[in-house]
């Protein structure tokens, strides 16, 4: 690094003044579990989709419960526990009275849960949801100056989502991306329909979040963060509509689904054409045993087929990637529940005859919850529709992988979370031409003082096997194993002045190296550092305010640091930054009635290493990169 000191100076000027920083909103401490970058998150939607269907404590099975993250095992069987022995909630404070609830746990669940007597019948509602978005640079990128680009540089964003209590819901996305010319080149659409108690309908494009998504999931999933425990097992959400941005990721057609007391069984049929390059057609299905909330299992199967070959002529690299017009992938998945323990898994094998296993277990003893995990994927599974827990969030192929994951509350103030994880890749991958191995480990102490002021530090740690081309003393070149292990180092001080007002302040630190088992090649190291100061301003209901200024130093893309961003609602932003500069923004949120909301945001970021920003058709001249977004949000 060269001279991030003389910023990390000036920062503390304007520090020093605020003492600390402020504490996080919900969706920001549920969402830091997704590490990477997402301008669409369907987690995001999970909880907006709570918000807005927010669970009945006094009708809720254990089932339900589930759907709400960071809820441990236990804790939900002490919620029905003590409605069973006290009778129904009268408030959701009332929460706070069952054993093992906490303030904090309870501030992160209460938007997502309510309280109605369970004898009164639920009124059949409708709801209407509209988004538009719209999102630009201030500086043209110099494929919109060539003709690069042929259409306009602004990315354009409508979502409609409409519900008729629990018997209708439907949904439709347009959305255009920057230098596309038809502000609807993606049309997404769906129509789900109750029709009686027992069976549903759903029509257009549609995922499947089934087991542990080694058949079929969506594109998104929870991955391994400071919630040690809560991320490794994936709770489906079943059938359901899609309207997220991932095209690919959507099936489209239709399928139905019907309840036979203790069976759940569903069918579905999709064909989809990417874009004019090959198109697939997908029939599938699922069958699903629960015995009340103790145990379940299911099978799942879909076969799929292609309208054209798919070739992968490299044999050296693709070895045991799928080739051919068919495929068809199977699995069975299990869960079982007691009060401290839920045990959970999945097996599924493809055409291919490449197996996957997924096994785990989430043990609650109150102050103490425990996570393990095992994963074993066939360097030859072969599915393009799963999602599986992995070292590359999501790739079910050619691993083997033990998790262990801990959260701890030490006292009623100080909570240690950690996880250690370990993995290898048994054969070769794509970039990678021989077998390697990598082990991963997070420790987080978060220590509060007093009600207003929280203290949170971690240390985070990958070491990973990786090769590199290298010449010898006789200028040969060669391929050597070097060892990859990156660190990083976090201090966070978070204060609520009151209210209205919450400070934020962020120190983190970053070492890259490589260190070659050659004795005559040497050691690289790099380093990076960010440091930055938030503050975040709720005026009244209507209007609220945050803003950051961030200054970061690295010595290349190698020790990059990263920082999670608020956003415009429904954007989960973790901003990737390398170089030497700076970067700033304001978030402003304006409800001036109860049913629209009004939100921008504006950021500048300053490079003072460089006279161009980005690469190719991307690339700005100058070292400013500015960007604004405009949003409205209508909910009826």
């Amino acid at each position: 690094m060269s001279c991030w000191f003389k910023n990390l100076v000036l920062l503390a000027l304007i520090i020093l003044p605020c003492c600390a920083n402020g504490q996080e909103p919900v969706e920001e401490k549920l969402l830091e579990t997704l590490e990477e970058s997402s301008e669409q998150s369907e987690l995001y939607d999970l909880l907006l989709s709570l918000k807005q269907n927010p669970i009945n404590l006094n009708t809720a099975d254990v089932s339900e419960l589930e759907r709400i993250p960071v809820l441990p095992p236990g804790l939900r069987q002490e919620i029905i526990q003590y409605r069973t022995s006290h009778g129904a909630f009268e408030s959701k404070e009332e929460l706070l009275l069952v054993p093992g609830m906490d303030a904090e746990l309870f501030e992160l669940i209460a938007d997502l849960v309510y309280v109605s007597p369970p004898a009164v019948p639920v009124k059949t509602f409708s709801r209407f949801d509209l988004r538009s978005r719209v999102l630009d640079r201030v500086d043209r990128p110099i494929g919109f100056k060539n003709g690069t680009f042929e259409g306009s540089p602004q990315k354009i964003y409508h979502k409609l989502r409409y519900q008729l209590g629990e018997r209708l819901h439907a949904g439709l996305l347009l959305e255009k991306d920057s230098g596309e010319r038809r502000w609807d080149d993606l049309r997404l659409f769906y129509i789900s329909s109750q029709v009686t108690k027992n069976f549903s309908l759903l029509v257009g494009n549609y995922q499947l979040e089934i087991g542990q998504g080694l058949v079929l999931w969506g594109p998104y999933g929870f991955f391994k963060s400071a919630d040690a425990v809560f991320p490794i097992r994936k709770t489906g959400r079943g059938f359901r509509g899609y309207t997220s941005v991932d095209e690919n990721a959507a099936l489209f057609g239709g399928g139905a689904k019907l309840d036979l007391v203790n069976f759940e069984v569903t069918a579905f049929a999709s064909r989809t054409d990417n874009k004019d390059t090959v198109a697939e057609s997908v029939i599938g299905g699922r069958i699903q045993y629960a015995r009340t909330n103790r145990w379940s299992i299911g099978g799942t199967f879909y076969i799929s087929s292609f309208d054209k070959e798919i070739e992968n002529p490299d044999l050296f690299r693709n070895r045991f990637e799928f080739r051919g017009r068919d495929n068809h992938v199977a699995g069975l998945d299990w869960e079982w529940h007691s009060k401290h323990l839920v045990l959970f898994g999945e097996a599924a094998r493809s055409k291919s005859g490449g197996r996957a296993l997924i096994a785990g277990a989430q043990i609650d003893l109150e102050r103490i919850q425990l996570a393990l995990l095992f994963r074993n994927y066939d360097r030859d599974f072969q599915n393009f529709h799963g999602f599986g827990f992995a070292e590359v969030n999501g790739t079910t192929q050619n691993e083997r992988g033990y998790y262990t994951g801990l959260h701890y509350k030490v006292t009623r103030s100080t909570t240690l979370s950690a996880f250690h994880d370990i993995f290898f890749h048994p054969w070769r991958t794509f970039f990678e031409p021989l077998p390697f191995e990598g082990q991963e480990t997070l420790v987080q102490l978060e220590q509060k003082v007093g009600r207003q002021i929280k203290l949170t530090l971690r240390f985070r740690s990958q070491e990973k096997q990786q090769t590199e081309e290298f010449r010898d003393a006789f200028a040969r070149e060669k391929d050597e194993f070097v060892l990859n292990k990156n660190q990083q180092w976090r201090a966070q001080l978070d204060y609520q002045v009151s209210p209205q007002l919450a400070l934020r302040s962020r120190f983190e630190y970053v070492s890259f190296r490589l260190q070659r088992f050659n004795p005559f090649s040497g050691k690289m190291t790099e380093q990076g550092a960010l440091l930055y100061q938030e503050f975040r301003f709720k005026l009244n209901q209507q209007l609220q305010l945050s803003a950051r200024l961030t200054f970061f130093d690295t010595d290349s893309f190698d020790s990059r640091v990263f920082q999670y961003e608020n956003d415009l609602p429904g954007l989960v932003t973790n901003r990737v930054l390398f170089g030497e500069g700076s970067r700033w923004y304001v978030l402003v949120k304006y409800r001036p009635f109860r049913f629209i909301e009004f939100s921008a945001k504006y950021s500048e970021t300053f490079r003072d290493d460089v006279t161009e920003i980005g690469t190719g058709a991307d690339q700005i001249a100058g070292n400013l990169d500015r960007r604004f977004g405009l949003q409205l949000d209508v909910k009826l």
